[in-house]
């Protein structure tokens, strides 16, 4: 009697595991067309009756078309959504494929269909209570592969699909097609008005550079600026010592920066694009805390712009005694140099997400969840103008460009302030103070109207407030300002004027410690401390960065730590990589996302894999930076300098 309670238990099991991961939409499909007689009788309907009709009789070609579709429901609670059968088996009902392994099963691959299958990603929209749901972005597309028959155009697989999932209702799915897409290269790829600006860019390039190597680059210093050999010296050339405009540890803080960034968007992503696990949402909820390396972009930016500006003497008295139209000229300069130093690459970069998304658009079988490419062919001019950060997230193009906007727009605050303070010194340095002042207020009190709990699911959801929004970012260069003025005129640290006795060291620390044991329970975390926690860590970091920058110059007073840091970060093969750092950092998310949509398959999560593509992205990203800084940042870059050719402005920009 137990043995058959045992027999009728491990039935039971066997029944619902089957019920579970059997289905097949193909199945489904196929269902209806050999079971609904009122179905008009075209040639796809004719065509999937046989295909039944050949599954229930166990041809092979048949059971090559089920197996080459998705299906089963594994680990659909926790984000997997991926059930995409194989595109390689699906050919082989159309060819013959792998004829040397094949000589003993013969049947199995090189038998083929009576009539020619396509593969097609068939894109739903479940709405199942069982399904994992994260604030941080909508649930994602069901993506199941079909291998059906050619004959069946996309509006008529539609019609099909949608009467066939009236009928689905394993886990409560509710599903709702989408759209469906035969994942194969158009004809009309190359006619895409970004692929013609392209070339267009590249074909005055490629003049330029060969005007560079011609007699023209000895009688023309523009010319000159795009002299290949010239260039390739000037990339990996070690910055001359006493070099004004090189400052060894802040190369090496980019450098890192970058490398830093590059490894969050590996994991970053890969969760927003084709993997919507749980696990590696853990993962990126680990990592989050590093995209704080953004803060010394900011820092060295705010640092290098006041002290170029206050070391050079004779370009502020130009602009104290000179008349208001000469200052507008000049500012307008030094704003094109910026401009020209930043925007081309920005641009090629663009052209290039447009054009590679474009592809994964019609190839991939991933759902593009950011369409980059119709995003920056609708704002390009957001990123050309640098204002893409005074918009939601989601309609921007090329995200991670928001930094530069911020970037170029809390220069042109500081060139200003700047310009004011040759003639009112004292005006000047009691507004950046109010600045800073404001801007913390500013922090904790939005923290305090927003309301928003210490998750990263709810801090990502006001990401557009708090991550990208200028009026918040603005500390960290702020704080580089502060210690570049005080580098440039000889005064004393900052931090150590704030604090100038371990009395009040130690009491900061100590509201340090109360804060993060307060905010260690969630409970106990209101807003205004979330605000006061938010301040404060971003910047103790731009602080740290600052001071690793100050003491770089007074190397001798420092402490040992601060002595090996500033030792490892001025490292010669820092020095040569920080040429590449700007290319670097524009050009890791493309290459990231092109990888994870040019595969077949969602990537797992492990920890050793994720280290494995970090180092790769590394490589792969540094071997394209070469070419991309070489032929167009820096050639820009020496051409931007000599917007500024009279000797009173001699190009000291960061």
């Amino acid at each position: 009697m137990l043995v058959l309670i045992l027999l009728a238990l491990l039935a039971a099991q066997a029944e619902l595991v089957d019920g579970l991961e059997s289905g097949s939409l193909l199945l489904d499909l196929t269902q209806l067309a050999a079971g609904n007689a009122t179905l008009e009788t075209t040639t796809c309907v004719e065509q999937l009756r046989a295909l039944h009709n050949a599954w229930q009789q166990g041809h092979s070609w048949a059971l090559k078309a089920f197996d080459a579709s998705g299906s089963g429901y594994h680990n659909f609670m926790l984000g997997n959504s991926f059930w995409l059968g194989n595109r390689w088996t699906c050919r082989a009902l159309n060819e013959q494929l792998l004829l040397e392994f094949t000589q003993r099963q013969e049947q199995l691959l090189r038998q083929g269909a009576p009539f020619a299958h396509d593969y097609r990603a068939v894109y739903l929209r479940a709405n199942s209570p069982w399904q994992l749901a994260l604030a941080v972005k909508e649930p994602p597309l069901l993506h199941i592969g079909l291998c059906v028959p050619r004959s069946c155009d996309p509006p008529q697989l539609e019609q099909l699909l949608r009467q066939s999932l009236r009928h689905l209702e394993r886990l409560e799915l509710r599903t709702e097609l989408v759209y469906t897409k035969l994942p194969e290269a158009s004809g009309n790829y190359f006619a895409r008005p970004a692929f013609r600006w392209l070339l267009l860019l590249l074909a005055a390039s490629l003049l330029l550079l060969l005007l560079g190597r011609s007699r023209w680059a000895g009688t023309s210093r523009f010319v000159a600026c795009f002299d290949v050999a010239n260039n390739w010296r000037r990339l990996w050339q070690l910055p001359a010592a006493g070099h004004t405009t090189e400052i060894a540890v802040i190369n090496g803080l980019r450098v890192c920066s970058a490398g830093v960034l590059l490894g969050v968007h590996v994991v970053w992503y890969q969760f927003f694009s084709v993997n919507h696990s749980a696990q590696l949402a853990a993962k990126l909820t680990e990592l989050a805390y590093l995209t704080a390396a953004l803060e010394v972009f900011f820092v060295v930016s705010g640092f290098l712009t006041v002290s170029n500006f206050l070391r050079n003497d004779a370009l502020q008295r130009s602009i104290a005694s000179d008349t208001l139209g000469g200052n507008v000229r000049r500012f307008g300069r030094q704003l094109a140099q910026r401009y020209l130093r930043l925007a081309p690459l920005q641009l090629l970069v663009m052209l290039l997400s447009v054009l590679s998304f474009g592809y994964h658009r019609e190839m991939s079988v991933f759902h593009l969840i950011e369409p980059l490419d119709e995003l920056c062919e609708r704002h390009w001019w957001r990123n050309l103008l640098f204002v893409q950060n005074l918009y939601p997230n989601k309609e921007m193009c090329c995200n991670w460009t928001w930094s530069l906007g911020c970037d170029m727009q809390f220069h042109i605050m500081a060139m200003l302030l700047l310009y004011m303070h040759t003639r009112y010194p004292q005006l000047v340095r009691r507004l950046v103070l109010m600045l800073l002042l404001a801007n913390v207020l500013y922090t904790v009190l939005l923290q305090i109207v927003l309301d928003v709990p210490t998750t990263f699911e709810a801090l990502y959801g006001i990401g557009d407030w708090l991550y990208t929004n200028p009026l918040v970012r603005m500390l960290a260069y702020l704080i580089g300002g502060i210690y570049g003025y005080a580098h440039a005129r000889g005064l004393v640290e900052p931090f150590v004027a704030l604090f100038p006795n371990k009395l009040a060291k130690c009491a900061l620390a100590g509201v340090v410690v109360w804060l993060a044991s307060r905010l260690q329970v969630l409970q106990l975390a209101s807003p205004a401390l979330v605000g006061c926690g938010y301040v404060l860590l971003r910047g103790g970091i731009s602080t740290a960065t600052a001071h690793l920058i100050w003491c770089s110059f007074r190397i001798d007073g420092s402490t040992r730590v601060t002595r090996w840091l500033v030792h490892f970060l001025e490292l010669d093969w820092f020095q040569r990589l920080n040429r590449l750092s700007y290319a670097l950092y524009l050009l890791n998310p493309l290459i990231i996302l092109n990888l994870y949509y040019s595969l077949s398959d969602a990537m797992p999560a492990d920890v050793g894999l994720l280290i494995y593509l970090c180092v790769a992205h590394l490589v792969i990203v540094l071997v394209f930076s070469v070419p991309l800084t070489l032929f167009f940042e820096l050639p820009f870059h020496r051409l931007s300098n000599l917007l500024l050719t009279s000797k009173i402005a001699n190009g000291k920009e960061s």
